[in-house]
């Protein structure tokens, strides 16, 4: 009766090592990887991703800012190319003159040739000037978008399923579910406001 007693103890001891291996083998994927545990897969779906060149593609505020960056640029680079030109066609003419011996004197030469790198002073203070706006104007588009989609964002997560919304811009995500990319809503809502 011991020995059955045993035996019987043995069985269940057994049966319940099978169950509990047959449990560790579900957790494996037919790929041979781990699954993720239960409580990782509720931390996923609290995390929401933005793609930015997503969004600055399609987005109309995105769109009309770098345009009216491109144009400010392009005016820019047309003022810096006329004044470059000018300076050209100065030093060109003096060369000319010096060459023809057209000045009447040597104070009249060195009249010449200061004048001419006061052009040219000029011209690369000018250069500094539209590089130092053109910076300014970029620094003052993004950050005012920055501050648009912050407020869009927590109006869009005001009912707090998101505990993080991550930006995603080229590669600095190496993965990232595509049921977790809200793009798509971030684009419309901001295009909306934008309208308004």
């Amino acid at each position: 009766m011991v020995i059955k007693a045993n035996a019987a103890m043995l069985l269940v001891a057994a049966g319940l090592s099978l169950v509990a291996c047959d449990k560790k083998d579900s957790q494996v994927k037919p790929n041979g990887l781990p699954k993720a545990a239960a409580t990782n897969a509720g931390a996923a779906s609290s995390v929401a991703v933005v793609d930015i060149d997503t969004l600055a593609a399609k987005s109309e505020y995105c769109k009309d800012g770098q345009k009216e960056l491109e144009n400010k640029q392009k005016k820019y680079r047309e003022q810096l190319n006329s004044k470059g030109q000018a300076l050209q066609n100065a030093i060109a003419s003096f060369q000319k003159k010096m060459q023809s011996g057209a000045f009447t004197s040597q104070q009249q030469a060195e009249s010449a040739q200061a004048q001419l790198q006061k052009q040219q002073q000029a011209l690369q203070a000018f250069q500094e000037k539209i590089e130092n706006e053109m910076a300014q104007a970029t620094q003052n588009y993004q950050k005012k978008l920055r501050e648009d989609l912050n407020t869009f964002l927590k109006l869009y997560n005001s009912d707090g399923r998101f505990k993080v919304i991550i930006s995603k811009s080229g590669d600095n995500v190496l993965y990232s579910d595509p049921s977790v990319d809200i793009t798509e809503d971030v684009i419309a809502g901001l295009n909306k406001s934008y309208k308004k």
